[in-house]
């Protein structure tokens, strides 16, 4: 798998260096493309832009790593067990309206909000519960990265697709928007349809439950056994209590209490911890909270909709000062106004929520950062692969030599050329 993935980026990365020979760069200005000569990707610019963009999106590598490791400790705290095993409960023999609510919600979530890397904080909660379900991985990937693929396709208000559409060509945030939420339903539609239909089992679940129904079979067989062993020591008990009752003047208190243990058919009994139960409830209040933060902080409010109450509120909040000391501009130092959040301030706020949750779940300092670091490094690999994905970024957005624009306005200008208005 990850030598496919190499070779896939490879693959792009020499397309995408091929188009920069054909391909002319372009600007928008007031509205208009206008395009230049080609600026094509040279041989040092080869080798150097896998490098550059590695280094260039180290942040995605920081980012994905603190999901892992958010997911390090909510695992250690049981809770991510405790609400995919709720969820694969719940939806017992509905599994697959599960996948369909799975598609909807990260649809939605992407369309209206646009923010692609933080949805990311909820794809292994979800896939955690498919994976419990049975199915395999292919199918938890096309039920929640792939709805947010969808809803980025079909943006409604998302600002990466949308609201970068509005500014480049002085539009208005509503403007055809029915067309938009049309190409969204159809999409998530259809790829709700084909989620369901090409879902598969994981082959290991399929030969758990094959291995249970063998289990099962055996213990069926041992217990019918048993049955046939301990129906023959009764039926010599009550011949010899027969016996007894003929001879009532002999003792036989030896024999009696030997034949009362042949008589005790007991269960196995299964040892009960006395741990108390993990509640999700305290997880899910701080969750939630933290995407509502993240949904508020990160959607760029005055660029889309021309609202100024959170820049007002950042402002009025840093010129409070105490005896000319400015409190809060101090305090603060280093944050971002709501609506002007990086995916550093995500980042920062992954851990937080972190460290917030293992306080709640009575973790010692030394079991959070343990758990932390152990999920931060499941997830790094995954993090690199996500930061070398972006090399194709590079030769698309950056200007090279000419300085005159880059291939994706010109790609965009011609696309946007297919309709009119």
């Amino acid at each position: 798998m990850k030598r496919n993935l190499i070779k896939v980026i490879g693959i792009s990365f020499i397309i995408f260096f091929i188009l920069s020979w054909v391909i002319p760069v372009g600007t928008y200005s007031g509205g208009e493309l206008e395009t230049s000569s080609i600026d094509p990707v040279g041989l040092v610019d080869f080798v150097q832009t896998p490098l550059s963009a590695i280094v260039t999106f180290a942040l995605y590598v920081v980012v994905f790593a603190c999901i892992g490791g958010f997911y390090g400790v909510i695992e250690k705290a049981g809770v991510l067990d405790k609400i995919s095993k709720g969820w694969a409960a719940k939806f017992e023999g509905k599994e697959s309206s599960f996948l369909v609510i799975s598609v909807i919600l990260f649809s939605l979530l992407s369309s209206f909000t646009g923010l692609i890397i933080p949805l990311f904080i909820l794809v292994p909660l979800f896939a955690a519960a498919i994976f419990k379900m049975g199915y395999d991985k292919l199918t938890a990937l096309a039920s929640t990265v792939g709805g947010i693929l969808v809803g980025s396709i079909g943006s409604i208000y998302g600002f990466n697709i949308t609201g970068y559409t509005k500014n480049l060509l002085s539009l208005d945030m509503n403007n055809h928007v029915w067309p938009r939420v049309i190409i969204l339903v159809l999409l998530t539609i259809a790829l709700c349809v084909t989620v369901v239909k090409s879902s598969k089992k994981s082959k290991k679940e399929e030969k758990k439950e094959i291995k249970k129904e063998k289990v099962e079979d055996k213990k069926e067989v041992v217990e019918t056994k048993k049955e046939e062993k301990v129906s023959e020591p009764v039926k010599q008990v009550n011949k010899n209590v027969k016996k007894e009752n003929k001879k009532p003047n002999k003792k036989n208190t030896n024999k009696s209490k030997g034949n009362t243990r042949n008589l005790a058919v007991v269960d196995n009994v299964k040892k009960i911890e006395n741990k108390k139960a993990v509640s999700a409830v305290p997880f899910a209040v701080i969750f939630v909270l933290m995407l509502i933060i993240t949904f508020v902080g990160m959607y760029n409010w005055y660029y889309s909709f021309d609202i100024k109450v959170f820049t007002d509120f950042h402002e009025a909040l840093m010129g409070v000062k105490i005896k000319k000391f400015a409190i809060f501009e101090n305090l603060l130092s280093g944050a971002n106004q709501f609506g002007y959040w990086s995916n550093m301030d995500f980042a920062a706020l992954i851990t937080f929520t972190s460290f917030v949750i293992s306080k709640v779940y009575r973790f010692k300092f030394g079991e959070f950062v343990e758990a932390f670091i152990q999920g931060f490094r499941k997830w790094l690999p995954t993090a690199l692969y996500a930061a070398l994905a972006n090399v194709i970024l590079v030769i698309l957005y950056t200007t090279l030599q000419s300085g005159n624009g880059n291939l994706v306005e010109t790609i965009n200008g011609t696309i946007f050329g297919w309709a009119d208005g």
